[in-house]
């Protein structure tokens, strides 16, 4: 993990090189050639990449992102900010995914070969090939703008009213990840529903709801926790574009912000910090896998 996360430094600290002039940034356009000088020797600005990129790790390693050249505060303190936003964020949507992909799927698996099955396959199908950008427009314009059900934008004040105007860019941020899960639950379901167990189930004079329920889903949810781990943490990624259009400011926007005002130790600081997020959701779904099926916990 610790390689995957130097890797993951290296490459936004040298990426971020080739995004501007960053004492062009931090001076202004009114700065003289003598302030400019300065501000490179504060940062090392006047000295090559490689030496600048040894004071980023060693800074790194005491926990110290850098300062941002935008807001002249620490990183961390930034994203400590805006990390509870997006993380309401993602929660609610990962419940949405999990909610909707599981009773989509297995609906799908319990009526195979009919009609509703063609229809929730047709609609999966839409869910995961529509990119964030298009379906949040949509539902923005849709159930926002023209309907009135959800606000267009903001955070609201208060934790009910920060839930409330998070659940339509909830709704948008886990619908790809719903649509996957759902054709997920769906095939694991068709194999589940056809094993020895299950028809003694059945023989033992079980009702349908019974042998779905007791005993296909449970098994058929084993591959649904790695999946949900993995998407905690791709979330971040997803919550760039979301939170952009939905003008909701958490880390997605804050990124976004730093990019186009070239505050290079933001960009730094966010991209290491979601993919920091990517290997914990990994490990989490890794463990509770385990915790799950005793067969991955003894081996």
């Amino acid at each position: 993990m610790g390689f995957v996360l130097w890797l993951v430094a290296t490459a936004s600290f040298f990426g971020t090189l080739r995004l501007g002039d960053p004492v062009a940034t931090l001076a202004g356009p009114h700065a003289t050639a003598r302030d400019r000088i300065a501000i490179a020797r504060f940062y090392h600005l006047d000295r090559p990449p490689v030496v600048q990129y040894g004071y980023y790790l060693a800074n790194l390693a005491r926990g110290d992102l850098g300062k941002s050249y935008r807001y002249r505060r620490p990183v961390a303190d930034l994203i400590a900010e805006r990390f509870p936003r997006t993380l309401l964020l993602g929660v609610m949507a990962l419940a949405f995914e999990f909610v909707a992909g599981v009773a989509v799927g297995t609906l799908a698996a319990v009526r195979r070969g009919t009609r509703v099955e063609s229809a929730l396959l047709g609609a999966t199908f839409v869910g995961v090939s529509t990119p964030t950008f298009l379906s949040g427009k949509l539902l923005l314009l849709a159930l926002g703008y023209y309907a009135g059900w959800f606000p267009i934008g903001g955070y609201g004040d208060g934790f009910f009213d920060h839930v409330y105007h998070g659940l339509l860019p909830a709704l948008v941020l886990g619908l790809l990840g719903t649509a996957s899960l759902a054709r997920l639950v769906r095939n694991d379901m068709v194999d589940t529903l056809q094993t020895d167990y299950v028809r003694t189930a059945r023989a033992k004079g079980l009702t349908e709801r019974d042998v779905v329920l007791k005993h296909a889903l449970r098994n058929a949810l084993l591959p649904v926790v790695t999946s949900m781990g993995l998407s905690f943490g791709l979330l971040f990624s997803g919550a760039i574009v979301t939170e952009a259009i939905f003008a909701w400011p958490g880390l997605g926007r804050l990124a976004i912000d730093a990019i186009f005002g070239f505050d290079l130790p933001v960009i730094m600081g966010t991209v290491l910090f979601a993919s920091t997020g990517i290997l914990a959701g990994n490990l989490v779904a890794d463990l509770a896998t385990a915790a799950l099926d005793p067969r991955i916990r003894n081996e």
